[in-house]
């Protein structure tokens, strides 16, 4: 059926898949959009429909969890295996070489970032082939931005002497660099008047070695090194099986792509001792950058006392699986130290923060705790963050849990007036500060089955709630994005415990995506 209006969709391609098939089979589903199935074999069945104008899917595709399988037990009849299309939009443009010259055979892609293992990646959802005048097409988009990028197919299984080669695509308007690519536009049903143009570029994979070494050049009975984007959060780390780190402290990442880099390293001179660690900025384009030397210097601490606010529940018996943490406040999880827990005391440790801008945090609070403020030499440094250096060391931070919170809940409905489930539902702070991935002001949760969702401690202030299918979260912390959402949300003023019923309406952020990309 057709996702906007419910209306049935024939002639769609439905497929299912398993194990239990020596091969997939396909229907064609008829004037009132039902299809079906006979004779199949007891398994787990995968479900995909395509329809050309649409976005193919598969059932139970979901942005948080991924399809899910339909189980067939022998003899089943199964039904309600009820699929909505979203109508897709269009990319089209033109591929140069680096003579600008149309080139034909390049490999085009639209890229949708998502968020994987706290780290955000790019996924392919089409590809195109640019034909003898370098044009292209890339269909069967859903609403969203997207990077494009072209590789040349002739360097996708080279190498030299040192073994093979990986070659990385460009981006659009034409650089190596995703930090720098413009993402495009798509919106369902519209033909795009305008077409992408760039160039190729071939830019050789690079190497980058050095040596982590202490001061007074002892011997690292541990270590471990890093390397990931010094802007923008497209790229993943440089890949595990390219990195060499030695006994001696020497290193080397092979087949770096074109970019700049935060190098970021962690060592130990003795088991469970003092961490160490080392940054370094390097740009790579090309050409091997070797004998970088990375100092390693004393970790921060911070030391404090957790407290505990009971209003309604009573205290918790013990501590036992509550830690403090001080998370990077950008999310960064390399040298984000955790304590051995909170003592029965209530006290607690954090040895080993790596120097930059971190928050505090507590994990492993049982509803309905949740964490009510931090405070240093008088100072409420709950939603801000705090700077240290090699060395560093907080002394009487204190932490204070309450199970007395603002509590809002309600259900999302898109214009139909159906529940929405697994959109997502964003808690927008008014004040710009407080747009950062760790804020606790600034939220983001999935709606259920049911198209119900709930956000509990969010401490007093002004907030816009909006609820929408057109994000990911890897979109959620962007800036620009993010002051265009605003204006379609629901003004929210939450008192200090209080707790709201909010239903909300499934929008459209079409709008907001074309100012973002302005």
């Amino acid at each position: 059926m057709n996702a906007d209006d419910r209306r049935p969709l024939a002639r769609a391609r439905v497929t299912v898949s398993s194990p239990a098939l020596p091969e997939a089979r396909v229907v064609i589903t008829g004037p009132d959009g039902r299809y079906e199935f006979g004779n199949l074999p007891a398994g787990p069945y995968s479900v995909t429909v395509r329809r050309t104008g649409f976005a193919s899917q598969r059932f139970g595709d979901r942005r948080s969890a991924g399809s899910a399988t339909v189980p067939v037990a022998d003899g089943q009849r199964v039904t309600g295996i009820d699929i909505a299309l979203l109508p897709a939009g269009v990319i089209a443009g033109q591929i140069l070489d680096e003579d600008n010259q149309p080139f034909a055979g390049a490999r085009v892609g639209a890229l949708a970032s998502r968020r994987e293992d706290d780290q955000t990646t790019l996924v392919s959802i089409s590809t195109a082939e640019s034909d003898d005048r370098g044009h292209f097409r890339l269909t069967g988009l859903p609403a969203g931005e997207y990077y494009v990028s072209a590789f040349d197919p002739a360097f996708a299984n080279v190498g030299d002497e040192t073994g093979t080669l990986t070659y990385t695509a460009t981006y659009y308007p034409g650089t190596p660099y995703t930090e720098q690519a413009t993402r495009v536009l798509v919106v369902p049903g519209v033909e795009p008047t305008a077409k992408i143009v760039f160039s190729l570029r071939i830019v050789r994979p690079a190497r980058v070695s050095g040596l982590i070494s202490t001061l007074d050049k002892r011997l690292l009975t541990s270590g471990a090194v890093i390397m990931s984007p010094l802007h923008g959060h497209e790229l993943r780390s440089a890949p595990a099986r390219d990195i060499v780190i030695l006994p001696d402290g020497t290193f080397a990442f092979r087949d770096v792509p074109p970019g700049r880099y935060l190098i970021r390293a962690h060592g130990e001179i003795e088991p469970g001792g003092t961490a160490l660690f080392a940054t370094f900025t390097i740009a790579v384009e090309g050409r091997h950058v070797d004998g970088l030397n990375l100092t390693l210097s004393p970790g921060a601490s911070v030391a404090g006392s957790l407290a505990v606010e009971a209003v309604a529940s009573p205290r918790p018996v013990s501590y036992a699986g509550i830690r403090v943490r001080a998370p990077f406040a950008d999310g960064r999880r390399f040298g984000d130290t955790m304590t051995d827990g909170v003592g029965p005391d209530g006290t607690y440790r954090i040895r080993g923060l790596m120097a930059g801008a971190h928050v505090i945090t507590v994990d492993g609070l049982e509803d309905p705790w949740v964490l009510k403020s931090v405070t240093y030499r008088g100072q409420d440094i709950t939603d801000l963050a705090f700077d240290v250096e090699s060395g560093h060391v907080m002394r009487d931070v204190r932490v204070t849990i309450t199970d007395a919170t603002t509590d809002v809940s309600g259900v999302v409905r898109d214009g139909s007036g159906r529940e929405a489930s697994d959109a997502i539902v964003l808690m927008i702070p008014s004040s710009p500060q407080f747009w950062t991935r760790m804020s606790r002001r600034f939220r983001l949760v999935r709606t259920d089955a049911g198209g119900r969702y709930r956000v509990r401690g969010l401490p007093e202030g002004e907030y816009h709630a909006l609820a929408t299918y057109d994000l990911d979260e890897s979109d959620a912390i962007r800036r620009d994005l993010v002051q265009g959402l605003v204006g379609h949300g629901v003004p929210i003023s939450l008192k200090d415990r209080e707790r709201r019923t909010l239903d909300l309406p499934l929008v459209s952020l079409a709008a907001a995506r074309r100012t973002a990309s302005r």
